[in-house]
């Protein structure tokens, strides 16, 4: 025969109850049975009203404290943050500023070299192209000189041949004496006939051709 405390033990899983809050649906219409039922109001007396007031204010005015307290808490703490976050990032920026800058003048320091050793190139550079064009102008003007000098020579020469006024008469009776014709013609072959009044010799072919033509 089991005793009373084996017999709880074993039925006690069998009374456990899960109470749980059932509540309708929101979206779920009044029931039929209560569309027109009307609840009565409560008849409390005056004393019980008054206490239950009495207890409503100090509820309240003990939450109202209690949230007013932890706001002022949550704005201590974070103003607290807030001061250690930017002392910290005033900090921070402090320093990665004075990297940038001493990254920036490492940087400026070695353009510097940079543009110095570009500069001596395009100096070299501009040096060297100056020479060349003076020499080339001055072999330029070499051969100018050059080619003057032979024109002047040759003019040299050919100014025996001027007509000066000391032989003019000579020069007029010599053209006289032998006259020259520029006059010439040219024949469908290339032949050139100097002269106007130069008579055309004429082949054995144009002959035969000739003669046939007027028979």
């Amino acid at each position: 025969m089991l005793s009373q405390n084996s017999l709880l033990k074993r039925t006690w899983p069998m009374l456990v109850q899960c109470a749980e809050a059932h509540r309708k649906p929101r979206w779920l219409p009044v029931a039929k049975s209560k569309i027109y039922r009307i609840p009565k109001r409560p008849v409390i007396s005056e004393d019980e009203r008054l206490e239950l007031m009495r207890l409503h204010n100090n509820y309240k005015t003990q939450m109202r404290s209690i949230r007013r307290f932890y706001h002022e808490e949550m704005i201590k703490e974070k103003s607290t943050r807030e001061s250690a976050s930017s002392e910290m990032s005033q900090r921070l920026e402090a320093e990665e500023w004075a990297r940038c800058v001493e990254l920036n003048e490492k940087w400026n320091a070695q353009v510097a070299v940079e543009r110095e050793e570009r500069r001596k190139l395009e100096v070299a550079a501009l040096e060297e192209y100056a020479l060349k064009k003076i020499e080339a102008d001055d072999i330029k003007l070499k051969e100018r000189i050059a080619k003057a000098s032979e024109e002047i020579k040759k003019q040299k020469e050919l100014s025996s041949t001027f007509i000066t006024p000391e032989n003019l008469d000579a020069a007029i009776d010599h053209a006289l004496a032998n006259p020259i014709d520029y006059n010439f013609a040219i024949d469908l072959k290339g032949n050139k006939y100097e002269g106007r009044d130069t008579q055309i010799q004429y082949t054995k072919a144009k002959e035969e051709k000739s003669a046939s033509a007027t028979a």
